[in-house]
């Protein structure tokens, strides 16, 4: 165990909007971390479930700050955000964001302190591996992005997501780098825009529990289309990451516009498909010889009815709504 004067504090921000059904689950698995020096900040935003009166069950405990927001402040749709509000009250010298129905598992935080502490001092995110629970089913699986370690920024643009958006450790000023008042502050692009500044290394183990239901903020995938062409047009079009990343800012937003080009067929939402996929050709003309590509346009272009069909009959609907 860990000696609480000795060792630096632990700041895990715990954002809530109307998830009262996974918050007491998801603050105790903080409260169980083997790493003892910890403080958990719990944000209530806006909830009009009964996400407070289940935050407020840990009034009592030392460790937790509770703050509550009287409007509910939605992900992207302005600069001031739950998570940068606990981080204002935070005083950890290390940060790790946890999402209201998801959970840490036990030595989750002691492994990759221990993990910063033999580490180059260049490194600035840690991450790790975890595991999506799918509540419908009550099923868990493994679930990883890359295991790459160093200057990570290149592999986010060439292979897709480093880290899973509740996995990382992070050193404070890697915030104080990027700032807190960005429309992505608190998402998983926070640490993408990281890997520009700092060195990431991870602990090669399954540390955390990501659960998926009907009510994850994924599920809304027009929103999440519309707040990606945002970030990226803010936090990848301009001169400090071109500079840095070359043709490949170009190649990553392209690739993103497939996957949601890709989707939205999928879902028969053929506009957004087509609207999707003509950015990614714009972005990145060679992706317009990718046969997913051209197939996936001829298909927006068919009515809905035999759309429908084709998809059908062809087994073209995975688990995820991709095509595959």
């Amino acid at each position: 165990m860990y000696k609480e004067n000795t060792t630096p504090l632990v700041s895990i921000i715990i954002p809530c909007y109307n998830y009262g059904q996974y918050i007491e689950k998801c603050i105790q698995s903080a409260l169980d971390q083997t790493y003892d020096r910890i403080e958990v900040i719990v944000v209530d935003n806006g909830s009009i479930d009964n996400s407070l009166e289940k935050i407020n069950l840990f009034s009592n405990n030392k460790k937790v700050k509770i703050i509550k927001l009287d409007k509910n402040l939605f992900p992207g749709s302005q600069t001031e955000s739950a998570f940068g509000i606990g981080f204002k009250k935070s005083s950890g010298e290390y940060i790790s964001i946890l999402y209201a129905d998801d959970w840490y598992l036990p030595t989750k935080i002691e492994k990759q302190v221990d993990l910063f502490n033999k580490a180059s001092s260049s490194v600035g995110v840690v991450y790790c591996h975890g595991y999506c629970y799918f509540e419908e089913g009550k099923t868990i699986h493994k679930w990883r992005h890359q295991s790459v370690r160093g200057y990570v920024f290149k592999d986010y643009l060439t292979n897709g997501d480093v880290v899973i958006p509740i996995s990382p450790l992070v050193k404070r000023y890697c915030y104080e780098i990027i700032g807190i008042n960005n429309l992505w502050t608190g998402s998983e692009y926070d640490f993408f825009m990281m890997s520009q500044y700092v060195d990431f290394d991870y602990v090669d183990e399954y540390l955390v529990v990501m659960r998926m239901h009907d009510k994850n903020d994924a599920k809304n995938i027009l929103s999440v289309y519309e707040r990606v062409k945002k970030f990226h047009s803010i936090a990848l079009l301009n001169s400090n990451a071109i500079l840095r990343g070359g043709s490949f800012v170009k190649k990553r937003m392209a690739t993103d516009f497939i996957s949601f080009g890709l989707t939205f067929i999928a879902l028969t939402d053929v506009n957004n498909g087509r609207e999707a996929l003509t950015k990614a050709i714009r972005t990145y003309p060679i992706y317009m010889f990718k046969p997913k590509v051209a197939i996936s346009l001829f298909l927006s272009l068919l009515p809905i009815g035999v759309l429908k069909k084709i998809l059908t009959i062809f087994g073209k609907f995975s688990n995820n709504g991709h095509i595959y």
